[in-house]
């Protein structure tokens, strides 16, 4: 069956808006005592142009604006002509590369790769530009996580070639990741990272043998763990000794404000001490770009009152994470145990306490309450196993 001409006509000419970006190269009508104008490269499209300086002279009067090259046999000007030629080729292999990946290229596309050239061979290479790219949109905790997945890679296989990515690839790398000993929700957690940039590549047109949506990435989550009331009360009571070094103290007590709050670390370490000189506390939630507001409990106002350090003396969350872990050991506790412990330990014990869930929502920030509802059956897990204790009177 013969299709009809508009119909073949439409798919060439959205083939061609792929690619349609015109070009020239236009000298700066300023010219300097030796009569050289500095060169630009004009890119228009959809009646929209950009300017780039290409950081390099011409002589004015030997331009041709018709070749686009300088009129000239002088051998050191034709340098000049090879760079300019050089310069066409560069733009021919981006349209090329934007065409065959069937991706839009636009003016800020066309720039990015024009001026800072994405690297399109080597994963590594791509995965720290693209991060960097980041850096501003991202809080600096999951920056910091996700460049230490990148180092971790590097120690399975430096470089990586984007060509290499196959299904047997991502096999072996999450075998080599499970090897090192670390947790399933971790490996995941890395996968997840590393998936993040093959999706990136794509977009950034990089043909891949593997497509970023085959990568299957498991639950990154796993158990939580969380506190129980008389584990938290025996952590207050190191707190309050007089035998607690002044360090340990301080750190101490960043992680039972989180017990008491649900705050997470990179909220804590952003808060000034005189923001709690009223009843509410407001503070910058980076993980959701968002101003928030809750009321100070006493609990709270507690450990204010035992630290005048608290909230003007900061660490880094790695210092505080690894020391943190030395104190809760001292303390008897066995648990495996992180900063990030003591915004689920607020979660479960103010559901145990007779919270509800729609509360506890606002008070975690949660944009949908299934996120909410996992501490509940954490809570409700708990009562069930309760059920065996009357077992206990006919024993």
């Amino acid at each position: 069956m013969k299709l009809p001409d508009s119909i073949l006509d439409t798919r060439t000419d959205t083939k061609k808006m792929l690619v349609s970006i015109n070009f020239k190269f236009v000298p700066r009508n300023y010219q300097n005592k030796d009569g050289m104008s500095l060169l630009y490269l004009h890119v228009t499209r959809d009646g929209k142009r950009k300017r780039i300086s290409l950081g390099f002279y011409v002589p004015r009067k030997f331009w041709c604006r018709k070749s686009q090259r300088i009129k000239t046999s002088d051998p050191d000007l034709e340098q000049i002509n090879l760079k300019i030629g050089h310069i066409a080729s560069k733009i021919s292999n981006i349209q090329t590369t934007y065409f065959l990946s069937n991706k839009y290229l636009g003016l800020e596309e066309f720039e990015e790769e024009f001026l800072r050239g994405i690297p399109r061979m080597n994963f590594f290479a791509f995965a720290e530009w693209f991060l960097e790219k980041q850096k501003k949109q991202l809080a600096k905790g999951t920056f910091r996580k996700q460049w230490y997945t990148i180092q971790k890679l590097k120690r399975f296989k430096n470089p990586i070639y984007f060509q290499e990515i196959t299904p047997n690839f991502i096999l072996s790398l999450r075998q080599y990741l499970a090897k090192l000993g670390n947790s399933k929700t971790t490996v995941e957690s890395n996968l997840s990272t590393f998936k993040k940039f093959i999706t990136a590549a794509e977009e950034f047109g990089i043909l891949l043998p593997v497509k970023a949506s085959e990568i299957k990435v498991g639950n990154t989550t796993g158990a939580r763990t969380d506190l129980s009331g008389d584990e938290v009360k025996r952590l207050i009571e190191y707190f309050q000794s007089s035998f607690i070094k002044p360090e340990w103290k301080l750190i101490l007590g960043y992680f039972l404000i989180a017990c008491f709050t649900g705050l997470r670390i990179s909220e804590i370490i952003s808060i000034d001490r005189k923001q709690f000189d009223n009843d509410s506390l407001e503070y910058y939630e980076q993980k959701k770009d968002r101003v928030m507001r809750m009321n100070i409990n006493q609990s709270t106002r507690m450990l204010l009152g035992y630290s005048d350090r608290l909230f003007l003396d900061k660490k880094s969350p790695i210092y505080m994470n690894r020391e943190l872990k030395k104190i809760v050991k001292l303390c008897g506790i066995t648990k495996k145990v992180t900063f990030h412990v003591g915004r689920h330990t607020f979660a479960t014990n103010f559901l145990r306490a007779g919270g509800d869930p729609v509360s506890l929502q606002k008070l975690l920030g949660h944009s949908n309450i299934r996120q909410t509802m996992i501490y509940v059956h954490i809570v409700e897990q708990e009562a069930n196993e309760k059920v065996f204790l009357i077992d206990k009177l006919f024993q």
